[in-house]
């Protein structure tokens, strides 16, 4: 994960939501690709959970908290329409065989089994208790947020620790120089290079873990 900056709603979602009766479930086509457009640009072109970078037709809208829960019932907030509550997040499978994670895996779990999760991408001290290791590995240093990445997001399922572990391995290859000894100047320009963005979207994946490199080595 990394920090969101939630911006505005798109306006045809604001105008959708003042309708009477309105419902996600009933939303025009139009409406929902204006707001995933919306959710995918203040991502800046990654996914929410796993970083992974997104393609438009292969985003799912996400509910953080879910619909079955934030439904207005039994105490709980209304946020099924509620834009501080979507996120943009990649299908939640890859590998081989297919393995799920994000999204995808998080909706095997209901109410009873703990959701939803505290662990939040909008929240920076969130974020900040977050790092990670040359074996690919993402971790919070929070009990409780580092027990749900896993449990609920599966962000340490081989496939993703195994994507990580290569971005890191050829960060510090690159930056090393022949003596087998980090440059530095080399180092932060492979992970500037990492970080690149291409309008407003980042070009490659896990920005966070290219973030935390350059604090960690620069």
């Amino acid at each position: 994960m990394r920090m969101i900056k939630k911006t505005r709603a798109p306006r045809s979602f604001q105008q959708y939501i003042r309708a009477e009766n309105a419902t996600f479930e009933d939303m025009d086509k139009v409406v929902k690709d204006d707001l995933r457009e919306s959710l995918i640009n203040e991502q800046e072109g990654v996914c929410a959970y796993c970083q992974q970078t997104l393609k438009v037709e292969k985003v799912k809208i996400e509910h953080y908290c879910e619909q079955s829960i934030c439904n207005g019932e039994d105490g709980m907030e209304d946020k099924r329409l509620d834009y501080s509550n979507l996120l943009a997040v990649c299908l939640g499978v890859g590998g081989k065989p297919t393995i799920q994670h994000c999204d995808t895996y998080k909706a095997n779990f209901d109410k009873d089994s703990g959701l939803p999760i505290k662990v939040n991408p909008q929240l920076k001290p969130h974020i900040n208790t977050i790092s990670y290791s040359s074996t690919g590995l993402i971790r919070s240093s929070n009990k409780n947020y580092d027990e749900e990445m896993n449990k609920f997001l599966n962000l340490n399922t081989r496939y993703l620790k195994d994507l990580r572990k290569r971005k890191w391995s050829k960060i510090l290859r690159i930056g090393t120089d022949k003596k087998g000894k980090l440059n530095k100047n080399k180092l932060r320009k492979v992970i500037e290079e990492e970080l690149e963005m291409t309008e407003g979207k980042f070009k490659f994946s896990f920005p966070g873990l290219s973030e935390y490199m350059l604090k960690k080595f620069c």
